[in-house]
């Protein structure tokens, strides 16, 4: 316990020199592993205005400043499939905010498949988000609702709450996340889905510009190793 205080303290102050700065373009990495294979994707994600750190958690920025965006990613899963995304995000000055992705899976054996997320939601504060979800044609098969609400414990600390429920696999997911720095965080993950049991997510920024990120998933039948990494310019 001792050793695992002092690598947090160590990295808090790491970072006590590091001064926030803005950005515009985010490039995230990522390699899954579980029982049955890995994955490996890789966004991009182009915000049109840039993108402030101060006064808040760095990975919150984009959501805190509500910048509008566009994004793209590729996922290879195994070699067996791969999976392209294009979506993006809209903060509207009036408070509002909608979401739309498309998400194309070319398989083995000939299969694809494409398939349309969106969401349309209101910030009732800054920092308060309620979301109605939907994915396919019409959106009228798998409706949804989630909330993400940020809090400000001090000067330097944060603690982020999401809520999401949806019905079509009648299933409730909560999460949270402390920041005991605005570069530094951990987090749980907990859900009522039938093979999820828990998650847990820790994030810290070395830089401005680079950040890591490790997460550990507990299903019913695999424990699932998530690392990322994030560059920011």
């Amino acid at each position: 316990m001792m050793k695992l205080r002092s690598i947090a303290l160590g990295l808090t102050l790491l970072s006590t020199s590091v001064l926030a700065q803005d950005y515009q373009v985010q490039i995230n990495g990522d390699y899954v592993d579980y029982d049955g294979g890995n994955t490996f994707s890789v966004m991009g994600t182009y915000h049109f205005d840039k993108v402030s750190t101060k006064d808040t958690a760095w990975a919150e920025a984009a959501f805190m400043g509500q910048k509008s965006n566009v994004k793209a990613a590729i996922t290879d899963f195994d070699g067996d499939a791969t999976s392209y995304l294009l979506g993006g995000e809209w903060f509207a000055d009036n408070n509002f905010y909608a979401a739309l992705n498309m998400n194309y899976v070319d398989a083995d054996g000939g299969y694809n498949d494409t398939t349309f997320t969106g969401e349309v939601g209101y910030f009732f504060a800054d920092n308060w988000l309620v979301a109605i979800t939907g994915n396919d044609d019409d959106f009228s098969d798998t409706l949804g609702i989630r909330t993400k609400y940020i809090h400000r414990l001090a000067d330097s600390q944060f603690i982020n709450f999401e809520a999401a429920y949806s019905d079509a696999t009648d299933d409730f997911t909560v999460a949270g996340d402390f920041y005991w720095s605005p570069q530094s965080s951990v987090g749980l993950v907990l859900s009522d889905a039938d093979e999820y049991r828990y998650g847990i997510r820790a994030q810290h920024f070395f830089t401005p510009a680079i950040a890591l990120r490790l997460t550990f998933s507990d299903t019913k039948y695999d424990d699932i190793v998530s690392i990322g990494l994030t560059g920011r310019f």
